[in-house]
């Protein structure tokens, strides 16, 4: 790769965090459930699907996928030798070759849209990310395809995001929840004992935590749009407060009480001790680094921060961070999902064959590589609780607590669109240019004007 295409994989990433660690582990090994699995792939050329070995040519199976160190498959990631072994061994045993394109996260989107516009795209699975309302029409519906028992070791909320129109199009392979972060060492010096459960403790703590050189909350307020953008955060809060973004003739609702406590919520933390430099970070990174330097106490995160976290050439506080369910509101807890999830495309010649490169990635042996090698935590509920895996990403058990609660993101076919008019009301408000109430009901016209454009 040419280094100035690496320098832009790295400073371009979606979730970027403190990379120098991103390839922790990528020479460990994953060998419990290696040998079951080597002989399933093995076994899986037998079937006589589409492409299995018998003196046939090649089949090719094109990929587009993200570069890592954001949610890459084996073949781009660093996952270990041993399921880098396993990959080759499918693409032989099926008589497959599996060819990738890996660009820069942020290129993957308009990637996508300008090659389905031509008619012609050239993958046959891709990877999305909150945008299968979006390309729907140019997808497969793949719920026949999976297999029951794949499905049921899935959590149920994980298929929001794929689902469209009562039709599931993909299916997510990573559980990115946003949890609570937390600096144990600020908490003890201020004599808090546990972390915040409700929303009037996050903002008591807050402010409590909250002195010279050090903030009580931070997080990244810079940009309005996108999942991780502060429209994202505001949906955490809404599902919290007993809300939802749309009734079901599709129109948005939000515009209500539960809409603008969340955003309340916002505005107080801000005025509790949020890092005023929040407003003008772009990306979830640029908090990261203030959490990791011990000048916040908390922040929500997404888990694949909780190893690099714990390195020290990247962190002043390894060995002092808490993590826990995010704080509830007046429904509870809930959060968002990174929708990271695999799709096949109707342009597929072989859909069949790229349904099976799907169940090897989903794999229990490869999920489990992926939580070790690569920090993104496994989607498959047995994976996840793995005594392996939540040994070496500790936090595993409470993100694995975070999914039995709503983790909706709402995304539809404007989502960029919608969140982009949605967080810069927000903004507005944190910056004390608006209030909440009028805040919540500017978005509120501007987004129904947007889905009455669409419908």
């Amino acid at each position: 790769m040419d280094p100035r295409e690496q320098e832009n994989v790295i400073r371009m990433s979606r979730r970027n965090f403190l990379l120098r660690s991103a390839g922790v582990g990528a020479g460990l090994m994953v060998v419990g459930a290696l040998p079951a699995f080597l002989a399933a792939c093995s076994s899986s050329s037998s079937s006589g699907g589409p492409g299995a070995s018998g003196g046939g040519a090649l089949t090719t199976l094109n990929v587009l996928a993200p570069a890592a160190p954001d949610p890459a498959p084996p073949g781009v990631a660093k996952f270990s030798d041993t399921i880098v072994a396993a990959f080759n061994k499918w693409q032989t045993d099926n008589s497959a070759k599996v060819v990738y394109e890996a660009p820069p996260w942020p290129q993957l989107h308009d990637k996508m849209q300008t090659a389905f516009a031509s008619g012609n795209p050239p993958w046959d699975v891709v990877y999305m990310s909150g945008w299968v309302p979006e390309f729907a029409s140019d997808i497969v519906p793949i719920s026949d395809m999976l297999p029951a028992d794949l499905k049921a070791d899935l959590p149920p909320s994980s298929f929001s995001t794929t689902t469209w129109d009562g039709k599931t199009y993909g299916v997510v392979f990573t559980l990115s929840l946003m949890t609570l972060f937390y600096n144990t060492e600020h908490f003890a010096a201020a004599g808090i004992t546990e972390p915040p459960k409700t929303w009037d403790d996050l903002k008591t703590y807050v402010k409590e935590l909250t002195k010279p050189g050090q903030y009580g909350w931070v997080l990244n307020y810079g940009a309005p749009e996108g999942i991780g953008g502060t429209a994202s955060y505001w949906m955490i809060y809404l599902q919290q407060a007993g809300g939802k973004m749309y009734g079901p003739d599709g129109m948005p609702v939000f515009n209500d009480t539960p809409g603008v406590d969340a955003l309340q919520l916002m505005v107080d933390l801000q005025a509790a001790g949020t890092d005023p430099g929040s407003i003008s970070y772009v990306g979830i990174n640029d908090a990261t680094n203030v959490f990791t330097a011990g000048k916040a106490s908390m922040m929500m995160n997404w888990p694949f921060t909780w190893m690099p976290a714990q390195d020290p050439t990247t962190s002043k506080i390894v060995g002092k961070i808490g993590d826990a369910l995010l704080p509830a509101g007046p429904n509870g807890t809930a959060s968002i999902d990174g929708t990271d999830a695999w799709t096949i495309t109707t342009a597929s010649k072989n859909p069949e064959l790229a349904m099976k490169l799907i169940e090897f990635y989903l794999d229990p042996a490869v999920q489990k590589s992926q939580a070790i090698d690569t920090g993104w935590l496994p989607i498959r509920l047995s994976v996840l609780n793995d005594p392996e895996v939540q040994a070496k990403a500790t936090n595993a058990q409470t993100v694995l607590a975070q999914s039995q609660h709503p983790y909706d993101s709402f995304v539809t076919p404007d989502y960029n669109q919608v969140t982009q008019a949605l967080g810069t009301e927000i903004q507005k408000a944190l910056k004390g240019d608006s209030t909440a109430a009028q805040a919540i009901k500017d978005a509120s016209d501007q987004v129904t004007a947007i889905v009455k454009s669409r419908t």
